[in-house]
């Protein structure tokens, strides 16, 4: 069995000393500086071949697999003798000490729920080893919603709930969705497209080389499109080549699989990383004309892809780009698709990057729209260090007498922000000087007139909480840019929990609120050097948080430790839970 390569956010010895010990908080400030760069950006572009691979039926194909599994009755232990772990980018992580790490005030820590709020646990380890075969670390969450419908799809299984969270379809392997059954799968990711009441749902495969370096199976990126509104009915399956053979350090895979939208288009970027060399090449932005997508199955024409290559930057070398989606009820951006980068290769920095594809509606002629690209100044962040759990049973670790680690957060990397109301919203995990996670939000105001991109911050601030640390933000707001900022939470006085933040126009206010208490302390086996080596740095927690606004409610989806149940080697489960907007 392939072990795929992994994501690893753990800091140096040198970095955590640099980085304290516990204190921080919500504050706003007025305007950055922004910097205007006129002209169209020049990167290679190019055009590539969609191919279709078939049709699958969501709901039949969870109906025979439930059958299969009754039928087989696989022994209780057996997910023992199998795991993965997504763990290792310890050679792309940055190194040595942080110029700064900020140092903001901290918020309260509430359990009163916001009036109207409800929720339910989700999918989980067992769930997952028993839809997979194997135990697998981290879940990511991956939540859509429209409809009436809820998708969670996370690493490595998919289902589907009412917005009450009564379950419509036994979990599916991911494998069998995307036509593939024999492949290993990773970075799920959902969305839900209103206006054209369509459901997309992607993964990528990191692909397989011979002895000498030739290419046995191609890396890809596929793209599962329903056919109807029903989340549980008819998908078309699409897949496009991202293994780039002839480019330096290739061939390659196209990790971290951001997805959006916008009026025009699906996006889809990728970080260009070696299958064997170690090569990190930059950044991917596929384009893929969404109206021609939704219509594939019926008027049988499938669009091209079209690829922009984004190998340096102000920044350094991308590694997320990502990409922006829209909630129901608000506009799109005129004929154009934004981006948000970070800088994931510096332990800290105050810069951000803005990018826009513009006249999106050429994807419809096969014609790439044109890129631009704004830098503007931010609050500093920094690379976040593991976060603590309250100490707990551990039945795992008593079996190896090894003490469990803290819980990763990878990396300093802006991911799926939100467009409403002419503005982006975009969150990011970072380091303080306490030694701490905060999540750092940002309300960015773009502007693009003629052949010039420019962008200022509106409002952006850190949400932080004392001695405790809150992993992967995820801003979830409606068509007014009200909602929640949402992640996990985890401390020396907290289990990992599901926790948020009420976001208004001007962005957090009031406390943290945990929506409901985290069991245990994190117990799986990537937690242990017995399972995963000397070097792994902890326990593997999620890439990413989701959110998504359906039918006046805010819905919700963050990674937590669940009360009643655990396999043999894994105790980590999801939580999905919603509230009005503030």
């Amino acid at each position: 069995m392939r072990v795929p390569l992994i994501r690893s956010g753990s800091l140096t010895a040198a970095a955590v000393a640099a980085l304290l010990a516990g204190l921080v908080t919500a504050s706003a400030t007025g305007p950055a500086a922004a910097f205007a760069r006129p002209g169209v950006i020049k990167v290679p572009v190019f055009t590539m071949p969609l191919t279709k691979v078939g049709q699958v039926d969501l709901g039949a194909l969870a109906k025979s697999e439930h059958r299969r599994k009754a039928a087989t009755r696989i022994p209780r232990a057996a997910s023992a003798r199998y795991r993965l772990i997504d763990t290792a980018l310890l050679a792309h992580q940055p190194h040595g000490h942080p110029a700064s790490s900020p140092n903001p005030a901290t918020t309260g820590l509430s359990a009163v729920n916001v009036p109207g709020e409800s929720g339910f646990s989700a999918l989980g380890g067992v769930q997952q080893a028993a839809v997979s075969g194997f135990d697998l670390e981290p879940p990511d969450q991956g939540l859509c919603a429209g409809g009436g419908y809820l998708m969670e799809f996370i690493n490595n299984a998919i289902s589907i709930y009412t917005a009450y969270g009564a379950q419509l379809m036994a979990p599916v392997k991911p494998a069998a969705a995307f036509l593939k059954p024999h492949e290993f799968f990773s970075d799920p990711r959902c969305y839900y497209d209103a206006p054209t009441k369509r459901w997309f749902f992607q993964e990528l495969i990191v692909g397989s080389l011979s002895r000498t370096g030739q290419v046995l199976a191609p890396s890809q990126e596929f793209e599962a499109v329903s056919n109807t509104p029903d989340p549980t009915g008819t998908y078309t399956v699409y897949s496009w080549n991202t293994t780039d053979a002839h480019t330096a350090g290739c061939p390659c895979f196209g990790d971290y699989d951001n997805l959006g939208a916008d009026n025009n288009g699906i996006y889809v970027t990728t970080a260009e990383l070696g299958i064997a060399s170690g090569a990190a090449n930059g950044v991917i932005v596929y384009a893929i004309s969404k109206q021609q997508l939704e219509d594939g199955a019926r008027v049988g024409v499938i669009p091209p892809v079209i690829g922009y290559r984004l190998t340096s930057d102000p920044l350094g070398t991308p590694f997320v780009v990502a990409p922006a989606t829209t909630p129901p009820g608000t506009r799109y951006a005129q004929n154009t698709e934004y981006f948000v980068e970070s800088d994931t290769t510096q332990l800290s920095d105050n810069r951000l990057l803005v990018y826009a594809l513009h006249n999106t509606a050429l994807l419809a002629a096969h014609v790439p729209p044109k890129m631009y690209q704004a830098e503007l100044t931010s609050e500093p962040y920094a690379f976040p260090p593991d976060a603590t759990q309250k100490p707990g049973r551990r039945p795992l670790g008593r079996a190896y007498q090894e003490p469990a680690g803290g819980l990763q957060a990878d990396f300093t990397g802006a991911m799926e922000p939100v467009y409403a109301g002419g503005r982006i919203f975009a969150a990011i995990d970072t380091g303080t000087a306490s030694g701490s996670d905060a999540a750092g939000w940002f309300i960015i105001q773009p502007t693009l007139s003629g052949s010039t991109l420019s962008a200022t911050i509106a409002h952006q601030g850190l949400v932080a909480v004392k001695d405790t640390s809150l992993l992967y933000p995820y801003t979830a707001v409606d068509a007014n840019g009200h909602g929640y900022l949402l992640f996990s939470l985890s401390g020396p006085h907290n289990y990992p929990s599901p926790a948020y933040i009420r976001y208004t126009a001007t962005g957090p206010t009031g406390p943290v609120i945990v929506a409901t208490t985290g069991a245990a302390p994190d117990d799986s086996f990537g937690c242990y050097a017995a399972f995963v080596g000397p070097f792994n740095g902890g326990c593997r927690w999620g890439d990413y948080s989701m959110g998504a606004v359906m039918g006046g409610r805010v819905f919700m989806a963050a990674e937590m430790i669940p009360q009643g149940y655990r396999d043999t080697l894994s105790n980590w489960g999801t939580y999905i839970w919603s509230a009005p907007p503030p």
